[in-house]
């Protein structure tokens, strides 16, 4: 082994990581582990504050008054809380609605169907509630014994609930970025997944069988300190379909099957959901290594033990 090489080995424990990695065979000699950074879940973490930033808005929309005065700050203070104190909990969930569409739209790493379903259900929280406390009323015109099991709904429950949902998505973050664990011996790159025993899984990826290899730490990972490094087999390990849009040929059939009025509003639901797509590689944790501390020099450690497989396997 080279002298890079053995500078990762020196600061491994070996037997620590046999006994997380249970799979690493007595043939194999650790070299490196790692997992997400934690500023790698930075955008989960914006996200959870946007979330908190949205129950705070309405909590002291209703609560604070107008401001007086002339001014365009004052002006634009103005309409948000007339605003929220007209749309109450239905102007609320709007802009959580809408929160919600664009994460999911922008396919970040906050766009997965985790994050998207807690952030529906944070969304429908006040609209529920607010309907059973309307369901009460009637219930007591029309004489029946319903009572709502809730206290009655007030603005001053969003500080309570945005707070809630802030802890619990941080929570997860913190528990969904330590799921994840790699480890790079002299013949394999280990993957591990562990999350909540609902998502489990552990591969290993001979060096024989990459064929590719990739480090792309973004703008904010090279401010911060972190990067992925994507590992792509011939069998399509490391590659995921990333959807970009309409397609030309699904827009063109939408149009011909269309008649009349229906017409522009099939096409206009085509074009919001019918989508084409292309092949990229993975960027979800379980496929790839994925936030790694210094991605750069373990980009470097792995092209090295891959030259020493290939060697190897010409000598023999």
């Amino acid at each position: 082994m080279s002298q890079f090489v053995e500078q990762f080995k020196s600061g491994i424990d070996a037997d620590s990581t046999r006994q997380d990695f249970p799979e690493i065979t007595d043939s194999e000699t650790p070299i490196w582990r790692g997992g997400p950074a934690f500023t790698s879940m930075v955008d989960k973490y914006i996200l959870a504050i946007s979330v908190l930033l949205v129950h705070l808005a309405f909590f002291f929309g209703e609560l604070l008054d107008t401001p007086e005065g002339e001014g365009q700050a004052n002006f634009l203070l103005s309409v948000i809380m007339w605003l929220i104190d007209t749309t109450g909990v239905l102007g609320f969930v709007i802009c959580m609605m809408l929160l919600t569409k664009v994460n999911h739209y922008v396919n970040f790493s906050t766009s997965g169907r985790w994050t998207t379903s807690w952030l529906l259900v944070t969304s429908s929280i006040p609209l529920v509630w607010k309907s059973i406390d309307i369901i009460e009323w009637f219930a007591g015109l029309a004489g029946s014994g319903f009572a709502n099991p809730l206290p009655e709904w007030d603005f001053s429950w969003f500080a309570p609930l945005g707070a809630f949902s802030f802890l619990v998505m941080i929570s997860f973050t913190i528990l969904y970025q330590r799921s994840f664990q790699y480890a790079i011996t002299d013949k394999r790159i280990h993957i591990r997944q562990s999350f909540l025993y609902f998502e489990t899984s552990a591969h290993g990826i001979s060096y024989h069988k990459v064929e590719n290899l990739k480090a792309d730490p973004t703008i904010l990972g090279r401010l911060l300190g972190y990067g992925n490094i994507h590992v792509v087999t011939g069998s399509g390990v490391g590659l995921q379909v990333e959807s970009l849009g309409i397609s030309a040929a699904s827009s063109t059939e939408i149009i011909g099957h269309s008649k009349g009025k229906s017409k522009a509003l099939s096409f206009l639901k085509g074009w919001v959901t019918v989508q084409r797509s292309r092949t990229v590689e993975a960027t979800d944790p379980a496929d790839c290594l994925y936030g790694i501390r210094r991605p750069m020099d373990v980009y470097r450690l792995m092209n090295e033990l891959m030259d020493s497989n290939v060697g190897s396997s010409v000598e023999n």
